[in-house]
């Protein structure tokens, strides 16, 4: 059946049908549904789930009063549509605008809105892409106030508030109805009176938040993330027996997992805002390699690693047998690196610790001062050390697909895919990704590095290279 035809198909559905599919799409993609067809024309008008973000109508390229103007034709098309859904079913509702000190009154207007509706999905969120670009949120910007209503709200199940003021946590009437809670861009005391009270809770984020007076995270959560946030004790335990997505970003302090799921699906560390000079070992990196080894030690059983260049780099300088790393779980292993020397030996001792890994993927970083940096030479030759014998069982008996996202066919990349086909036992695929809209001039000089490998093995495959998908 071609395309066409099955559009048409969806096109004879009764109306409540598609106004489901329309309210499962984001709310951008809800909207191009109307160029469809002209039963479509109007089907979006009727989802149930609003978002309005101002990224999606305002360049942040504006300046001045172009952006100044932008911004109320954004602010002037959300009421437009609230207006016309005032009697409508409303399930979810989400407003972001940046820096709304202009629009203070609008704000509340809107959060009222889906305060009235009853919405069980709620996002309110007014960080700017300075915020993100620089890691701070300077105090005076920070000027919406959660009100009372969204405490109040008893219908919801997932909130998010990012970028406001005064949120007080202990203020819901019933912190039982959250299944997924986001906090970002703020002071966040008493979370864990929230958390003690949230027992549906299934998802939680932490993102740049401040003031967590924290010492032991417990609960149900399926998935938590914590990024960049200010935690002012020096260590933080974790009691999460149903656990399935752990990601952390941040500063390396005491991580304690107390009681976690049996095996964990996904873990990512993070901790690359401490990369600086590994060359020479220092009492400092050698304590926070061994602290990292712990981590690992106690997240052995996982499904899948994404770990960071930091990491690569301070693995090799825990030198204290019992901070050493230990064999763990992994069956996907994600390392997120410059392919720097000062990494070699640290993805050498993961590969090492990893006896069950059955897919290793490289994602290639884009190149910064500090990973270019090599103000003192490695211990060895960075030419040579891919072409020493080194024997590790997930080689010999169970790593099958290799894959590298952002090749660029340089050497250090071509070294280390040289060393896992020759290596490689059972090794089955290698696949390679170029970044989408790499120009062709490019494109071809990665095939080309694709052919070479291809030429220096028979028993693995290296097709051409793939565009990454945005």
């Amino acid at each position: 059946m071609s395309m066409s035809a099955q559009a048409d198909l969806i096109s004879t559905l009764p109306n409540d049908l598609l106004v489901r599919i329309v309210s499962c799409l984001p709310f951008k993609e809800c909207v191009r549904t109307s160029v469809l067809s002209k039963r479509w024309r109007h089907q979006h008008r009727d989802t149930t789930n609003l978002g309005f973000k101002e990224s999606d109508f305002v360049s942040p390229y504006l300046q001045g009063r172009a952006r100044i103007d932008a911004r109320q034709r954004f602010v002037d098309f959300v009421f437009e549509w609230v207006d016309r859904v005032q009697h409508g079913v409303v399930e979810g509702f989400e407003i972001s605008l940046s820096n709304p000190v202009d629009y203070l009154q609008e704000v509340q207007a809107l959060i009222a809105f889906a305060v009235r509706k009853q919405v069980k999905n709620l996002a309110i969120d007014f960080s700017s892409h300075v915020w993100r670009r620089t890691g701070r949120a300077p105090r005076d910007e920070v000027v919406v106030e959660v009100p009372p209503g969204v405490y109040n709200l008893t219908s919801l199940e997932s909130l998010t508030v990012i970028g406001c003021k005064g949120f007080d946590p202990t203020r819901f009437a019933d912190p039982g109805i959250f299944k997924s809670l986001s906090l970002g861009w703020m002071k966040l005391y008493d979370l864990d009176e929230l958390l003690s009270k949230a027992f549906r809770l299934e998802t939680l984020s932490l993102n740049h938040c401040w003031g967590i007076y924290m010492m032991d995270m417990a609960g149900g959560m399926r998935e938590v993330s914590i990024e960049n946030c200010d935690l002012p004790y020096v260590s933080l335990s974790f009691d999460l027996p149903r656990v399935d997505i752990f990601k952390y970003t941040g500063d390396i302090f005491c991580l304690q997992f107390d009681k976690m799921n049996t095996t964990v699906k996904e873990i990512h560390l993070d901790f690359r805002k401490l990369i600086r000079q590994c060359d020479n070992p220092s009492k400092s990196n050698i304590a926070e390699g061994g602290m990292i080894c712990d981590i690992l030690n106690d997240l052995k059983s996982h499904v899948t690693l994404t770990l960071c260049p930091y990491l690569l780099q301070v693995i090799p300088e825990s030198i204290h047998r019992e901070h050493f790393l230990r064999p763990m779980k992994t069956k996907h292993l994600v390392l997120k690196t410059w392919l720097n020397p000062k990494e070699f030996n640290g993805i050498m001792i993961l590969l090492s610790n990893c006896p069950d890994l059955e897919t290793l993927t490289f994602d290639i970083l884009p190149p910064t001062p500090s990973s270019k940096a090599r103000k003192n030479p490695p211990s060895f030759d960075p030419k040579t050390y891919w072409m020493k014998k080194m024997r590790c069982i997930c080689l010999m008996k169970t790593l099958k697909v290799v894959v590298v996202k952002n090749f660029v066919r340089g050497r250090d990349d071509l070294n280390v895919l040289k060393f896992l086909i020759r290596s490689g036992a059972v090794l089955e695929r290698v696949e390679l990704y170029v970044p989408f809209g790499v120009d062709e001039d490019k494109k071809r000089f990665v095939d080309e590095g694709a052919e070479m490998l291809q030429r220096s093995s028979k028993h693995v495959h290296v097709p051409c290279a793939q565009y990454l998908r945005r």
